[in-house]
């Protein structure tokens, strides 16, 4: 009888945390960057939490200087990605990754299954690279 008490307090955060997974069921790391012949190679994890495969997501990406200036635009297909599934994918730009300073998810151009408008509400982001912020 004792554990009822605890239980009834625990409950809540359990299932927040439920819906904290449900509310972006797709994350999206920039997980490194690395320079190479004066090109940037970036690395992107994602996962895919939802039991349903993404057939397609491009995502319009906008990278910026570190003193804020745009530096470079563009679509890139992260997909696709199975259910309940991470992978890497790795695109290149023209440029040293030391003058990055952060890359803004513009838009999502193709969802598929869905709409771009709710794929792009349902992304969580982060970044592992110091000083590189990757946001929407």
């Amino acid at each position: 009888m004792r554990f009822w008490p605890i239980l009834s307090l625990i409950a809540p955060l359990l299932l927040a945390g439920q819906a904290a997974a449900v509310d972006e069921p797709l994350r999206v790391e920039l997980n490194a960057v690395e320079t190479a012949q004066n090109r940037c190679r970036m690395s992107f994890v994602l996962e895919n939490k939802a039991d349903k495969a993404v057939e397609s997501l491009k995502l319009d990406l906008v990278v910026f200087a570190r003193d804020g200036v745009i530096q470079r635009r563009l679509v890139v297909e992260m997909g696709p990605v199975r259910g309940a599934k991470t992978i890497v994918k790795v695109f290149e730009l023209d440029g040293e990754c030391g003058q990055f300073g952060s890359v803004l998810v513009n838009d999502v151009t193709a969802c598929a299954p869905g709409e771009p408008a709710a794929c792009l509400d349902q992304l969580g982001l982060s970044s592992r690279v110091q000083g590189v912020r990757l946001y929407k």
